[in-house]
């Protein structure tokens, strides 16, 4: 017996980590459907939600978990806008990645054909952590597609990595629960994301799945982003474990265009969770503003 996605070890951790998937979906506060989306990558994962005739707004989720962490801020998001939470391809989830990116090139354009499935010419497109570098990647090689980029605590993007980073390897060499929980202590500033559900996908992520990425994240050169022309918003927490925050954020204020960058405080890199009303007030109110 095989699995049906590479992403994962085993039928068994297949299994697994699917009945923990729908476990959080069961956290979304409103009515959704599901989509699976052919590209030549493979099959994508898309949880869409809102008003059908609202504007389109792509969610791009951290690393390690599913679109099913949107859940605390999704509610807002969805009442004047069509979202679309994408499985990120090579990660943990839905996607079924048979034939990964290998260019950064050919990440952004698997989001095109994304997009052209959905019929989605133009889009809001929001992101956290690793889905942050990813739409940063998408708004760099497909700035035509993307009106407005919001970005919550990026990974790499802005500020190469410290220390913190190298906590992450722990769960990996030792996937238990305990290694798993020491590392989302050290994620959240509230010492977890809120949810044992989402607390669960992390775990059976760890112990279940591996990582079919063939281009890692990386921190873009100034001239990469002084090409970020569209309005671009950079939510950073003030306690980041992955990263020099401060630094990310004066970075961004330098280099971009039309950018709006801070620092939120009481915040780590779980900043959903972290401080889900101040984040979501941000976000909707940089999406608003100058919409016509």
């Amino acid at each position: 017996m095989s699995t049906l996605s590479p992403v994962f070890k085993t039928p068994e951790g297949e299994a697994a980590v699917m009945a923990a998937y729908d476990a959080a979906m069961k956290l979304w506060p409103i009515a959704y459907e599901t989509r699976d989306v052919p590209t030549r990558y493979g099959s994508t994962h898309v949880i869409v939600s809102g008003p059908a005739d609202a504007p389109p707004l792509i969610l791009l989720h951290c690393a390690l978990m599913t679109s099913s962490i949107w859940s605390p801020i999704i509610g807002d998001l969805s009442r004047d806008y069509r979202t679309y939470a994408v499985d990120v391809m090579g990660d943990i989830g839905r996607t079924v990645p048979t034939n990964p990116p290998a260019t950064y090139q050919e990440f952004a354009h698997w989001l095109v054909e994304v997009s052209q499935e959905l019929g989605i010419e133009q889009a809001r497109v929001l992101g956290w952590s690793f889905g942050g570098f990813v739409a940063a990647n998408f708004a760099l090689h497909e700035p035509q597609r993307v009106t407005k980029l919001a970005l919550l605590a990026p990974f790499a993007t802005f500020a190469k990595p410290g220390p913190g980073f190298l906590l992450g390897f722990l769960p990996f060499l030792i996937p238990s629960r305990s290694t798993t929980r020491v590392f989302e202590r050290a994620m959240c500033f509230k010492g977890d994301f809120g949810h044992d559900e989402h607390s669960e996908i992390l775990y059976q992520r760890f112990k279940n799945g591996q990582l079919l990425l063939k281009v890692a994240p990386r921190t873009f050169s100034d001239d990469e982003i002084q090409r970020l022309t569209m309005p671009t918003l950079l939510l950073v927490g003030d306690r980041e474990l992955l990263y020099n925050p401060k630094a990310a954020v004066e970075r961004a204020k330098r280099l971009l265009p039309n950018g709006d960058a801070d620092l939120i405080a009481d915040c780590n890199h779980a900043v959903v969770s972290d401080q889900t009303e101040r984040v979501s007030a941000r976000i909707l109110k940089f999406l608003e503003n100058g919409q016509e």
